[in-house]
C-alpha cells in the first residue's frame, strides 16, 4: 500500500476502478485521483510514478485480472497515437517496461520491436513539440523531453537493434 496525502492507496482497487470506468489512459497519465506522487528526491519531472504504476497496477495484477497485459498494451497504443504529451508518457512506460524485463521483474513481455515502430511513427510528427516544453496533467513541466527520448533511443539501438526516433 502507498500512502498518498494521508490516504492509503490500494493499487488493486485503483486498477479495477480504472478498468471499470474505462479510464486506464487516465491512470497512465496520472490524471486527478489516479496520480501516484513521485518521490521528492527524483531528479526529473514525471506525470506520475511510472514504475509504481506499471509494477503495482499491471505486473502485480497478472494473476488477478484477466488480459491485464492486453489492457496495458492497448492503453499504451492509444497514448502513442495521442498528443505529444501522451506520446512522451508512452515512451516513459515503454522504457520502464524494458527495464523491468531486464531485471526479470516483468510478469508479461512487450512486443518491443512492434511498439518501437508505433512510437517512431508517432514521434516523427510530434518532434517539434517535444523539443519545447510540455506540461503534464499534474501541472509539472518538462523542458525538451526529446533529449530523454534520444538518450533512450541510443540505448535501444545499441542493446536491441531498434529505434524509436
Amino acid at each position: 500500500m502507498l500512502i498518498k496525502k494521508g490516504i492509503e492507496m490500494d493499487f488493486n482497487n485503483l486498477i479495477n476502478k480504472a478498468i471499470q470506468k474505462n479510464e486506464v489512459i487516465k491512470l497512465l497519465r496520472g490524471e486527478r485521483e489516479y496520480e501516484i506522487e513521485v518521490s521528492k528526491f527524483t531528479s526529473d519531472v514525471f506525470p506520475t510514478d511510472i514504475n509504481r504504476v506499471i509494477v503495482n497496477c499491471f505486473y502485480n495484477q497478472k494473476e488477478k485480472i484477466e488480459d491485464i497485459d492486453i489492457i496495458f498494451k492497448n492503453a499504451i497504443i492509444e497514448l502513442i497515437s495521442g498528443s505529444a504529451v501522451d506520446a512522451y508518457i508512452a515512451v516513459l512506460y515503454f522504457d520502464v517496461c524494458i527495464f523491468q524485463e531486464e531485471i526479470n521483474n516483468a510478469t508479461f513481455i512487450l512486443e518491443k520491436e512492434t511498439l518501437a515502430m508505433e512510437i517512431q511513427r508517432s514521434l516523427k510528427s510530434k518532434q517539434d513539440e517535444l523539443l519545447e516544453e510540455i506540461e503534464f496533467f499534474n501541472g509539472m513541466k518538462k523542458q525538451n523531453p526529446w533529449k530523454n527520448i534520444e538518450n533512450f533511443n541510443k540505448y535501444y539501438s545499441k542493446k536491441y537493434g531498434f529505434s524509436i526516433v
